[in-house]
């Protein structure tokens, strides 16, 4: 594969993308806890986060993973002090509930284009096969089998 690196070649698509979603985490994480503060936006950064890893894994743990995002975002707006009256305000309830939907909506529209990929590689088995049962019976279709002058 070109363009990739020799370090990453042995990784798989999902497991890259769980990889950058960990990256990301902890980058929007560093900026918050150095820059943040309420009504800056860089909260916002954490939906990459939050999809990738959606993306990569299903949508519970999408969901897990935004789960994840209000907490580091909590964590690093209050400085590293956290109660669990955190969590209770109007801001942190309607972050926590956009998180966790754009990680349930992500994870489950990625799992359901595996899912179609998956089906439709069966499809494209059985077209295959038919292909070749109508390529193999000579005078079905008066051209005769691959292979076989016409006269």
């Amino acid at each position: 594969m070109r363009g990739v690196p020799s370090s990453l070649r042995g990784i798989s698509i999902p497991q890259r993308l769980f990889i950058a979603s960990v990256l990301a985490y902890g980058l929007i994480f560093a900026l918050l806890f150095e820059y943040g503060r309420p009504g800056l936006g860089l909260g916002q950064g954490f939906y990459v986060p939050v999809i990738l890893a959606a993306a990569a894994t299903s949508a519970r743990a999408g969901a897990l993973a935004g789960a994840l995002a209000l907490f580091l975002y909590e964590f690093a707006i209050r400085g590293g002090v956290i109660v669990l009256g955190d969590f209770t305000n109007a801001d942190a309830l309607t972050r926590l509930a956009s998180y966790v939907a754009a990680g349930l909506v992500a994870g489950y529209l990625a799992g359901r284009g595996r899912r179609m990929l998956a089906q439709s590689l069966f499809v494209l088995e059985d077209l295959v096969e038919l292909a070749h049962g109508r390529l193999d019976e000579p005078g079905d279709t008066g051209r005769g089998s691959v292979g076989e002058s016409t006269r």
